[in-house]
């Protein structure tokens, strides 16, 4: 099967590897500490049979972090996915520091581009900036209505931080908002009160 893995790097020089956790039991994670969430979880939806790209959005910052920080996503995912036998293609796209409309537009229409046609989607938008999460979901969105696409996982890693440190890491999965999104997008009502009964009914199932 064809996935796909979307993941943004973070522009910090140095961060600290986590042992995530996750209260989802379909989810099995890793005990190895990761700084992607993403792939604490990711060899247990991998298989030998699968045919795997790896598309990793990074912002070009002039002392080169984001070199660095793309070889810690590949040796983690190299670490992780160990003997399962798979050589991912990866895409690299260098997204802006201009966070205006028409630079926002170009990254949909990236995010979209690199969704191909009934791929699975597993993404991660733990870094990044504040406005990547949500071109993401359009992106996404579309790419479930439009292209035949399943997203299985939207990642971010949540954590405490206690005088600075990092604590309590836990994997949260967000894919459920596309799908929320689609079914509101459904309803049919003729007044603002019958909208938010439905609202309230649909979010009790």
């Amino acid at each position: 099967m064809r996935k796909i893995i979307i993941c943004n790097m973070t522009m910090r020089e140095s961060i600290e590897p986590l042992v995530y956790q996750t209260e989802d039991g379909s989810l099995r994670v890793s005990d190895r500490a990761v700084i992607y969430p993403v792939l604490s979880c990711i060899r247990n939806m991998l298989s030998p049979a699968d045919s795997v790209k790896i598309v990793l959005f990074c912002k070009c910052d002039p002392n080169g972090n984001y070199l660095r920080n793309v070889s810690r996503f590949q040796k983690e995912f190299d670490e992780q996915c160990d003997g399962i036998g798979i050589e991912p293609e990866y895409q690299f796209i260098n997204t802006e520091f201009d966070e205006e409309r028409e630079a926002t537009e170009k990254l949909l229409s990236q995010i979209v581009s690199a969704c191909e046609d009934g791929a699975e989607i597993i993404s991660d938008i733990t870094y990044g900036t504040k406005t990547m999460p949500v071109v993401l979901l359009a992106a996404l969105s579309f790419a479930v209505k439009h292209l035949g696409c399943k997203v299985r996982h939207i990642f971010y890693g949540q954590v405490y931080f206690q005088d600075g440190v990092p604590t309590q890491p836990k994997i949260c999965d967000l894919s459920y908002l596309i799908y929320l999104n689609s079914l509101l997008n459904t309803l049919h009502c003729d007044s603002p009160g019958k909208a938010r009964e439905a609202l309230v009914k649909l979010l009790e199932l």
